[in-house]
């Protein structure tokens, strides 16, 4: 691709982004909200009145303005704003309580802080929508919201109540005017929030459920209690003999079928293997009575021909769980509207789930032990074990935010030179380093994003133990919770790694540690002073976000300078991880890292 189409197709990429920017002098609140907007939306901060002038063009869309600046306030920010004539939409974001006077401020929304991340993205989204309505409608919601502001308050607390009484007239003046208009594109906001309360609910769900079938449950019980929905149920998909089952069903008994439902079977299948939302007009004979007739006394109030499905892929990278299918009836079709919102739906679901995973094998103290034959040399480390034509052993690693993984391998009887030469060459390796090098032995650090069985294994959830190649054959050894769906695993491994295959599984007994445990090892390697320091740093909220405490404010408190805190800080934050990490540092230093640390510290 020329630097020039690149280039290109990434100002369109931003420009199709609502473009957000939030202004208060409070910069840690700033950049909390960007933290909570960033993963969809181009968003930028600026920490004053100034800087909020010198960022606004006609690229932004949406202004979050705090009223209470030095040198320039936000009420004269959204008057310089108005008069360049830049069509953005302004929610003032203040803890100004409002009152009569802003009834002549032209600002499209009103939040009064303290705000939630569910405040600001909810505010955000509605407008980002009202940016597409005509000017007229815009302004009847930009009324609403004023409205609303000074309902929210007493009448009684307000400068002026009479202004109140004449900003409804006017508000009910403007629906007149539009009244279709505004009553269609309520319709469209009302369905937002509709869509806002059903995410809400599934996040709550989320959070109390600690298992897969518990957050499964949770979706579908959450689905089927809006009237929106008819029913769901979490479908579990064999790409091996190309049937389905029911794991479990709110709204309607568990469908009963024979590994087949009609014309839904191929649409899970695409769902699945194209990590689409699929959705369906009307539903076949065989898919209505396996769903809503079978095993049942009675038959639910809904016919095929008015019922609307969708199904959902769920999903964590590359590990797919199986499908929510969910029904509409009253002839209320899904659109496209629905599609978005149910794929993030999946993707929530889809990390709860592997979160859930991942954390029942922490705890658990019985966990099923699987090993592989890897001869794939799709995987870099497998390859490199045949070209180097020398022992690959993974040390540890760390998975990154962003999908890579940094991985520290040790390579045996083989040139550390050619090694690199290798690593820095493969495509899917973004960075590779040298870390030790002996006559018998080399550590290496590499940096990659594919190309190794790590990827899918981490993504599933599973503990990678050991994984061992030489002259392109290898082994592999990893831990899954006891209630971890094997099939999954294999099928996610297999469909990225044909030539991995697992020889021997087997249930084995974990040492847990207890919380007292590990505390009692902890205090034992603080000294008093560090001790204090941690302690002190937590409870004044110094690891908070934003800060409830500065360095120099917890200092202070301990009659200590900010240097003196920040030695003991980093020193307890240390033997913290040290402890929590023991097991992989042990690992990392009898493999040549204690060499490096000694010359460190000498």
């Amino acid at each position: 691709m020329s630097t020039e189409r690149a280039l290109g197709e990434e100002e369109d990429k931003r420009s199709a982004t609502p473009v957000v920017l939030v202004v208060d002098d409070d910069e840690d609140l700033a950049d909390t909200c960007v933290y909570w907007l960033q993963d969809d939306y181009d968003v930028r901060a600026a920490y004053s009145g100034e800087d909020a002038l010198a960022e606004a063009d006609e690229s932004v869309d949406v202004v979050l303005l705090d009223r209470r600046m030095p040198k320039i306030s936000g009420d004269d920010v959204l008057d310089a704003l108005r008069e360049r004539g830049l069509d953005c939409h302004v929610a003032m974001m203040t803890a100004v309580e409002p009152d009569t006077e802003i009834v002549d401020m032209p600002f499209d929304d009103y939040l009064v802080k303290p705000v939630t991340k569910t405040d600001v993205r909810e505010a955000v989204k509605e407008l980002v929508v009202r940016s597409e309505f005509d000017e007229e409608v815009r302004e009847f919601f930009a009324l609403e919201s004023t409205e609303q502001a000074l309902k929210s308050r007493d009448n009684e607390d307000l400068r002026d109540p009479e202004v109140l009484k004449q900003l409804r007239e006017q508000v009910e003046e403007v629906r007149r005017g539009h009244e279709n208009e505004i009553a269609r594109r309520q319709r469209q906001l009302d369905r937002l929030h509709h869509i806002n309360d059903l995410l809400r609910e599934v996040d709550k769900a989320l959070v109390d459920a600690t298992t897969r079938e518990e957050i499964e449950r949770a979706v579908c019980e959450s689905l089927a209690s809006f009237d929106t929905y008819t029913a769901a149920w979490v479908a579990r998909y064999s790409d091996t003999v190309e049937t389905i089952s029911c794991r479990t069903a709110a709204g309607v008994a568990p469908p009963v079928f024979d590994g087949q439902i009609g014309s839904l079977t191929p649409r899970i299948r695409s769902a699945l293997q194209d990590r689409t939302v699929e959705l369906i007009d009307g539903i076949d004979p065989d898919h209505f009575e396996a769903v809503f007739t079978s095993d049942r006394t009675e038959t639910p109030d809904v016919t095929p021909e008015g019922l609307s499905t969708v199904v959902v892929p769920i999903a964590y990278r590359e590990t797919v769980y199986g499908a929510l299918v969910v029904y509409t009836d009253d002839n209320v079709t899904f659109g496209e509207d629905d599609r978005a919102v149910f794929d993030e739906l999946g993707a929530t679901i889809g990390h709860g789930i592997n979160a859930a995973e991942s954390k029942r094998l922490l705890y658990s103290d019985t966990a099923v032990e699987l090993e592989f034959t890897h001869e794939d040399r799709g995987d870099l480390f497998v390859d490199l074990s045949a070209v180097v034509n020398g022992r690959v052993s993974l040390q540890g690693f760390s998975p990154a935010t962003d999908g890579g993984i940094s991985c520290y391998t040790s390579v045996e009887e083989a040139a550390a030179e050619d090694v690199l030469e290798y690593l820095t060459a493969h495509e899917d390796v973004q960075h590779a380093r040298t870390i030790t090098d002996t006559p018998e032995k080399s550590l290496f650090e590499v940096r990659v994003d594919a190309s190794t069985v790590l990827v899918p294994l981490i993504e599933f959830g599973a503990s990678v133990d050991t994984l061992t190649a030489m002259g392109g054959e290898g082994s592999l050894v990893v831990t899954v919770s006891p209630g971890a769906d094997l099939r999954v695993l294999n099928d996610t491994v297999q469909s990225a790694f044909p030539a991995v295959g697992v020889v021997a599984k087997r249930e084995v007994e974990r040492s847990v540690q207890s919380t007292e445990a590990f505390k009692r090892e902890l205090e034992d390697k603080l000294t008093s002073r560090q001790h204090d320091v941690l302690e002190t740093a937590f409870v004044s909220g110094y690891f908070d976000w934003p800060r409830g405490s500065t360095a120099e404010e917890v200092a202070e408190s301990l009659g200590i300078t900010a240097p003196t805190f920040h030695e003991h800080l980093r020193a307890g934050e240390k033997k913290l991880m040290q402890t929590f990490f023991e097991e992989t540092a042990e690992s990392l230093t009898t493999n040549g890292r204690s060499s490096a640390d000694s010359a460190n510290r000498h």
